[in-house]
């Protein structure tokens, strides 16, 4: 949380989300609401790896996830439990990291 804006920022994979209180309540609740099994059956048919749409506040912009990837998003919001106090390995990364 920025103190000086009062705005939440949230960073997800290569998503940037900046939300006031509101806002990040509203998207708290959605992420809260999707049906993944809906959505996945949905789009059996389709060979996308992501297949869970977000829409967004911008009409023409709509975030797509795959459910690995909602589940993660539960937690890091605090909806889900998980495996919260789990620590992850560099392994575990899902994307190229360089250690410097």
């Amino acid at each position: 949380m920025c103190k000086d804006c009062n705005n939440y920022n949230l960073v997800f994979n290569n998503i940037f989300f900046q939300f006031d209180k509101e806002q990040l309540n509203k998207f708290k609740e959605y992420v809260a609401e999707i049906d993944i099994n809906y959505w996945l059956d949905y789009s059996a048919s389709t060979t996308q790896r992501r297949k869970i749409p977000v829409p967004t506040f911008h009409q023409n912009l709509v975030l797509v996830f795959d459910s690995y990837e909602i589940e993660e998003l539960k937690i890091l919001l605090g909806i889900s439990k998980g495996n919260k106090n789990k620590m992850i390995a560099t392994a575990d990364i899902d994307y190229t990291l360089i250690l410097n």
